[in-house]
């Protein structure tokens, strides 16, 4: 179904429940009152459900030929005007006139040539061994079997980040923009791992370093269009809660005696609000995403999203992102008002993006609980979600020095961002991609996740930071060949063949491996798994001598010749 024919749906039917809302969905509590959730596993931040998009805009894409001229001449045939041209993209904010709805303003701009798509502004809201004195209610960082929310754990069902310590906490260099609501710059355990803008001075009104922005010395607030990164309600002193829980699982100061610790403990926190306390845009989203990439920040955490068409603006936003080496880590959602998880897989209406968008640089990931089964409210599917980590009743820092417990995807996202943060730290010339692969092949085999998750598996940070230390590094290691067949003897006359050939540290190819017999080459040999096997063809009785070379990239090369004989039956 397009987005025009959607828009004619839900106008028709008086019902609009298309929504971009942050993945901060689970139970949640006050700062200074908070404990664990005693209540039924749910998100922290139910989806809003009452609107789709904002009223009154649309988001235009020019075709590269076309002008600011071009768009300027569409807009004058409705009385629109161009409210914002965002930079280093085609991308353009129309304001329409009251009388226009935006479905039939979607079919007027996109029935012009000079226009390569249009298309609502969907509505985004959110989904949710240091000495820290709370290190030990971070269950999913090192589960002992600890009880947390009246529920006993499963020893081990955390992503082993003790044992990641143990080769690297991290460092300042590496730098992870947070896509959220705003956070609370001060907290005792984010403040001295807040991003600071090399290029710009603070409050001189000034764009010193000439990027667009006047004083984003931490970031920018691209909802309310100032560098004002935190707004706490001046009343309630509420707001900003979200993203001020993602920050602190990404990046809470580790090893500083107070409150909680990141998984990556140094890791710099680039602060990109684009959300209030009711939601935001995809226009916002989109200059967020191109504010963290021209910013130099490689990595990015996005615990939000909505349910329903996808964005071709926000999409094409990732797939630039993809292009400059950007990591883009996102929530897969928290199901619907049934407080269900629903499957990602299925390309419809429950379909939750930019998670489920088709981008390489995407990790979209599910959550589990702390015995390592998938959370009642986790969306999950076996193709368009990659993993799965730790998101019910996760401890991080709240606004006003607070500490508390949210559940949601948006709470499991954090701790692969700060784990693809502690991979960035440790081997710098990684690139997203091979981030993401070392991610996704060191994951924990889970039979709860099995059909649920790409990997079938859980978030192992040890693991992977076990697989990055050897990238970069010189490879001196010989494959090897074993376990050959048949030896010593066989009474078939046309006998299978098989070899046992692998690499320690890289990936063998049918290419990389020579197969012979009896002297005679042969590539009609099959290589799979690190098995070869050749079904030979009829041999006469007698010795017969096999070989097989494997070669790496690295030019290390290993050959095993044995001899077998075929005997009488």
């Amino acid at each position: 179904m397009s987005i025009t024919q959607r828009i004619a749906l839900i106008a028709g039917a008086l019902v609009a429940t298309l929504v971009i809302f942050i993945v901060l969905q689970g139970t949640t509590q006050e700062v200074e009152t908070q404990t664990e959730d005693q209540g039924a596993e749910q998100p922290s931040f139910p989806a809003p459900g009452d609107r789709e998009f904002v009223l009154g805009e649309v988001i235009v894409g020019l075709e590269e030929s076309a002008t600011q001229a071009d768009l300027a001449a569409l807009n004058r045939r409705t009385d629109a005007e161009t409210e914002e041209d965002l930079p280093h993209s085609d991308v353009n904010l129309v304001d329409l006139p009251p009388e226009l709805p935006v479905g039939e303003a979607v079919q007027r701009y996109e029935a012009s040539p000079d226009v390569e798509y249009a298309e609502p502004n969907f509505l985004i809201f959110p989904t949710k061994t240091p000495n820290d004195t709370h290190f030990n209610k971070l269950w999913g960082l090192h589960n002992t079997g600890q009880t947390i929310g009246s529920r006993a754990g499963t020893a081990d069902a955390d992503i082993d980040a003790k044992e990641a310590w143990d080769t690297s906490t991290g460092t300042p260099d590496t730098v992870v923009a947070v896509i959220d609501e705003g956070m609370d710059i001060d907290h005792p355990d984010l403040r001295d791992n807040i991003w600071i803008n090399p290029g710009e001075i603070a409050a001189n009104n000034i764009d010193d370093d000439a990027n667009g922005y006047v004083d984003d010395v931490h970031g920018y607030d691209f909802a309310n269009d100032d560098a004002s990164v935190y707004d706490p309600d001046p009343i309630s002193s509420k707001g900003d809660e979200h993203g001020t829980h993602v920050a602190g699982t990404i990046a809470a100061e580790g090893n500083d005696g107070t409150g909680v610790t990141g998984v990556n403990w140094q890791a710099q926190v680039m602060a990109l609000k684009f959300m209030g306390p009711n939601g935001g845009s995809t226009v916002d989203a989109v200059e967020a995403i191109n504010y963290a990439v021209r910013n130099g920040a490689k990595i990015s955490n996005n615990s939000w999203g909505y349910v329903g068409s996808p964005s071709r603006s926000l999409q094409d936003a990732i797939g630039r992102a993809d292009a400059a080496g950007h990591l883009f880590v996102a929530a897969a959602g928290n199901g619907g008002a049934d407080g269900i998880g629903d499957n990602n897989d299925r390309n419809s209406t429950n379909t939750h993006y930019p998670a489920s968008y088709n981008n390489a640089n995407i990790i979209a990931v599910a959550a589990t609980d702390n015995r390592d089964r998938l959370a009642s409210f986790s969306n999950y599917g076996a193709t368009t979600v990659d993993l799965a980590a730790p998101g019910v009743n996760i401890a991080s820092t709240l606004p006003g020095n607070g500490y508390g417990y949210y559940s949601g995807t948006s709470m499991a996202t954090p701790h692969v961002t700060g784990m693809a943060a502690l991979l960035k730290s440790q081997n710098p010339t990684l690139d997203d991609a091979q981030i993401k692969t070392a991610i996704l092949d060191s994951v924990d085999k889970k039979s709860s996740l099995k059909g649920k998750v790409l990997t079938s598996g859980r978030l192992n940070a040890a693991s992977a930071l076990s697989s990055v230390t050897r990238i970069g590094a010189t490879d001196t290691t010989d494959p090897t060949v074993s376990s050959v067949k048949p030896s010593p003897s066989t009474r078939d006359r046309t006998p299978r063949l098989t070899a046992t050939v692998r690499d320690d540290r890289a990936e063998l190819s049918q290419g990389d491996i020579r197969f012979a017999l009896d002297g005679q080459d042969t590539t009609a040999f099959s290589y799979d798994a690190d098995r070869l096997i050749y079904d030979s063809r009829r041999l006469s009785v007698g010795k017969h001598t096999a070989r097989v070379t494997a070669t790496d990239d690295a030019g290390n090369s290993a050959t095993r010749t044995w001899t077998f004989k075929v005997v009488r039956r």
